[in-house]
């Protein structure tokens, strides 16, 4: 027995000795593993630095090249202001030289090879900075030599002249001069490498890489132009349908989308579903304290963002806890709101439909920081302004509606949920949930029309029915709340348009000239507490 408990014991030694041993190996693995990750950062972001002052010193030499980028910028092939390298880099430019030829006079040709390698989607952006100070269309090409800026390991960003002088951002201050920055693409993704887009339109770069679209609404190359401003209060034919939904409504006690989508003018009245009609995304507002608002979609290290000292605005009373450490906070005040480009949110439309199921519809919108909020910055001499908080917000109308989904209720529910979240990463999640949907059922074959008809306005019968839905989560986003729309909702409550946007020109003789653009006044009932959103049905074709 002794013998048994003996050999018990120093098997139990033995196991707790092999353990420790594993356990001091899996550590100094792991170790390794962070350091090797460390050096590898440190390893792109000398790469970054070298390229950035490769092309200082080709900005200062070549006027043809400040052109080409300038040029390409106004593209907009992305709806923001990016160049993508792989594809402008073999342009001939003066001297017949290529825009790689030029910066290989400065930069290593197998360090150039690694960058490209490690940042396919290497992109050459240029921002549009406050008062007008610097944009891809007030850069004067033959007077302005920008500054190359690049993101540093520790996510501050630095800046480089052709002279070889780096100075870095403090953590409040943005430029107002001539800059440009270097970065990966957030809308451009490889070929091979995308799970979400769908694009239709591949980019092709000289080497054979294939690039494409994250998402469909970042396409600019192939996109339809839908314009829906105009410059007069006389209502556009684009809207016509929707004011005369309106009176149609007023008089016969109809839903304006009863006109619009089957064209029943009255409550007894018979349509066929009209395909050509498309629910819109026509406008984004957010809602709350300007300063809180700003904090929560700035929230990741590759957003636009703001510095915010103990008191946001001097005098204005509006305060938050000091970060516990400068580390705590880093990732929300190094990377100025003009280096990140534009925020890009997702809309999630979730329709129910009658095969037990829910589609949902992802959509993005790029908005520039711009567009979104007014900054209050204080000039700082000769060293970049500091952004001290935000004025105000303003409410952006999508110069192109996005077609979301065409709403014929024979199929789909009498009412969608919209969901919107700004995106901060590509990485998703997925979950299933229940929900109970209402389906109209007022429809019948008619000869006449030798199609399936609408019968009567409104919902004269109807059915309901639980329905799955998949719902897709992109990690670390920002969700920013829910709207309902019914089917019934009225889609405009006025008869008249509204301004929604003032251009101020001043001609040669320094005359100030104001042009006023007017769109819709839509329902406003579409708000989740974080925005409103205004939502319309208009023809695609």
């Amino acid at each position: 027995m002794k013998s048994n408990l003996k050999k018990l014991s120093t098997l139990l030694i033995l196991l707790m000795i092999v353990s420790c041993y594993n356990d001091r190996f899996d550590t100094i693995d792991y170790s390794l593993s962070v350091e090797d990750n460390n050096n590898e950062l440190k390893k792109e972001v000398n790469l970054r630095s070298e390229f950035s002052l490769a092309l200082a010193k080709v900005f200062a030499e070549s006027k043809d090249v400040r052109e080409l980028i300038k040029k390409e910028a106004l593209k907009q092939f992305d709806y923001d202001y990016d160049v993508l390298y792989m594809l402008v880099k073999d342009k001939k430019i003066g001297n017949n030289k290529t825009l790689e030829e030029l910066l290989l006079k400065y930069m290593n040709k197998e360090n150039l090879l690694i960058l490209i390698q490690e940042i396919p989607t290497l992109t050459i952006f240029v921002p549009s900075l406050p008062e007008e100070s610097f944009s891809a269309e007030k850069w004067d090409i033959k007077q302005e030599i920008p500054f190359v800026a690049y993101k540093n390991e520790d996510n501050t960003i630095s800046y480089v002249n052709s002279a070889g002088i780096v100075n870095t951002f403090e953590e409040d201050e943005i430029p107002v001069f001539p800059i440009v920055v270097i970065k990966p693409s957030e809308r451009i993704v490889l070929q091979k490498g995308t799970r979400n887009s769908n694009s239709s339109t591949v980019l092709h770069a000289e080497n054979g890489i294939n690039f494409v679209f994250e998402f469909d609404e970042f396409d600019n190359v192939t996109s339809p132009q839908i314009k829906t401003r105009t410059s007069t209060t006389t209502i556009p034919d684009l809207f016509k349908k929707i004011y005369d939904a309106k009176k149609f409504s007023d008089q016969n006690d109809i839903w304006q989308r009863d006109y619009i989508y089957y064209n029943i003018s009255k409550k007894d009245g018979k349509g066929v579903f009209q395909k050509n009609i498309s629910e819109c995304i026509y406008s984004l507002e957010l809602l709350g304290d300007p300063n809180n608002m700003f904090r929560l979609i700035a929230d990741q290290e590759g957003d636009p963002h703001y510095s915010e000292t103990e008191s946001l605005r001097p005098g204005s009373g509006s305060s938050r806890p000091k970060p516990k450490s400068r580390s705590e906070d880093y990732h929300r005040t190094q990377a100025g709101f003009w280096y990140g480009g534009n925020f890009e949110f997702l809309v999630k439309t979730y329709i129910s439909n009658k095969q037990l199921s829910s589609n949902e519809i992802i959509k993005a919108v790029s908005i520039h920081p711009l567009h979104l909020f007014d900054l209050a910055i204080e000039r700082n001499g000769r060293r970049p302004a500091k952004v001290v908080g935000i004025n105000k917000m303003k409410k952006y109308y999508l110069p192109t509606p996005i077609p979301i989904f065409d709403w014929n209720i024979e199929n789909y529910s009498t009412s969608i949920k919209i969901s919107i979240e700004e995106k901060d990463n590509q990485e998703t999640s997925m979950k299933t949930s229940e929900t109970t949907s209402t389906f109209a059922t007022n429809f019948e074959f008619n000869a006449g029309f030798k199609d399936i008809v609408k019968v009567g306005a409104k919902v004269s019968t109807s059915t309901t029915l639980k329905v799955s839905t998949v719902v897709t989560t992109y990690l670390n986003s920002d969700q920013l709340g829910d709207v309902i729309i019914n089917f019934g909702d009225d889609i405009v409550v006025k008869d008249e348009m509204e301004i929604i946007n003032s251009l101020v020109e001043y001609d040669q003789n320094g005359v100030r000239k104001t042009t006023d653009s007017y769109g819709p006044v839509l329902n406003p009932r579409y708000n989740s507490g974080y925005y409103k959103l205004g939502i319309l049905p208009l023809p695609q074709y």
